[in-house]
């Protein structure tokens, strides 16, 4: 199993993990403080969620998202504070001080939850400026505490689209040796699908390629979007039952309207064939237009219901990872044929429930970038 499951603002975050671990399709979860309180509320405690994932069988993690205080407008901070993340002011990370004091306490939840060692990183939006060398200084504070910890890496697609400053800063991470990776292509929305671009993609794989060969890579957030990642040897994707929990953006931290958590479900049907998502009137319409079809590209009956719809997407993301691996040139290739396949189906789904093809805003720069990679990598 090579899924994780993100953190909702829901209170559903153990029951339908283990619902989906149970049938095969997922291998735990991860905790953040910003959206499960430490200490119960209207929702359930973390100790009590870490608790129960582990009782469970489930693998599970608390993530500190520390990154997330350097994004614009964030205030979603209902649960945060009460984490005590922080001995000094929140998110000074400028002195050594500061950052081992912020690392040591992250490793304390995490010790007190019974999770492994994650530590925490700096948003980036170059690989090479100040801020690059402080998120350095950080993950070399975490790995003096613990050599086998993991190290996150967290950007922006200028980031990831950093090319040879890109490679450089991952050299120098890597050189710290620890003991594996949580890395986040962060956006400005949780906007499915997600505005991808080429060269971000090249260099979100490359980076992995070069950090799976000394430990597993976990691609936060990842959904479908990662898919090229798992070509290039990452161990796990993230997901979820919410854009929030496939996007990792700035969105998702940004003050909240009201104290409610309620909403709308996202129930948008996720059809293999297309590596994409329709919504749920459009598969049924598929379905009953051209069953020959809907049945070769969505195996099964249009899952009803929230809960139907990710158990479906948990198992399509889960057989799709799968599909490409190990990683390497014969994973591209298949791949790449899925994703021309998926191009030449959309024409016809789109004349079916209509609208034009949604094809290149699901597809054209993930390919891209799967292709600009497979270039690099001599394929």
């Amino acid at each position: 199993m090579s899924i994780l499951i993100e953190d909702t603002a829901r209170n559903n975050l153990v029951g339908w993990t283990l619902e989906a671990m149970n049938a095969g399709h997922v291998r735990g979860a991860i905790i953040s403080p910003f959206t499960t309180p430490r200490i119960k509320s209207h929702k359930q405690g973390g100790q009590q969620t870490a608790e129960r994932l582990l009782g469970g069988g489930a693998e599970a993690w608390f993530d500190p998202v520390t990154h997330a205080l350097q994004m614009p407008n964030v205030g979603d901070l209902r649960y945060y504070a009460d984490w005590d993340l922080w001995e000094g002011m929140v998110g000074a990370l400028t002195t050594r001080a500061e950052q081992v004091s912020h690392v040591r306490r992250v490793f304390k939840v995490q010790d007190d939850l019974g999770v492994p060692h994650l530590g925490p990183t700096i948003l980036l939006h170059s690989a090479q400026s100040t801020t690059s060398e402080r998120a350095l200084e950080v993950a070399q504070a975490a790995v003096d505490e613990d050599p086998g910890c993991r190290l996150s890496i967290a950007g922006d697609s200028a980031f990831w689209s950093g090319g040879a400053a890109l490679d450089a800063h991952v050299g120098a991470l890597a050189q710290l040796e620890p003991g594996g990776w949580f890395i986040s292509v962060v956006r400005s929305l949780s906007v499915l699908p997600v505005p991808a671009m080429a060269e971000e993609v090249h260099g979100l794989c490359r980076t992995v390629r070069s950090l799976s060969e000394d430990g597993p890579v976990h691609v936060s957030h990842g959904d479908l979007a990662g898919l090229p990642a798992v070509v290039a040897g990452a161990a796990t994707l993230g997901t979820g039952w919410d854009p929030r929990q496939r996007a990792m953006a700035y969105a998702n931290y940004a003050a909240r309207d009201t104290g409610g958590d309620g909403g709308q479900w996202f129930v948008q049907t996720t059809v293999r064939g297309l590596l994409s998502l329709l919504k749920r009137s459009e598969a049924q319409v598929l379905a009953a237009q051209n069953g020959a079809l809907a049945a070769r590209l969505l195996p099964g009956a249009v899952p009803p219901g929230a809960s139907g719809a990710f158990l479906h997407h948990a198992q399509v993301l889960a057989e799709l990872v799968s599909s490409i691996n190990p990683p390497g040139q014969t994973a591209y290739r298949t791949l790449h044929a899925l994703y021309n396949a998926a191009r030449a189906d959309w024409a016809t789904v789109s004349a079916i429930i209509g609208g034009g093809s949604r094809a290149d805003a699901w597809l054209r720069e993930l390919q891209a970038g799967l292709d600009l990679y497979a270039i690099t990598e001599g394929w």
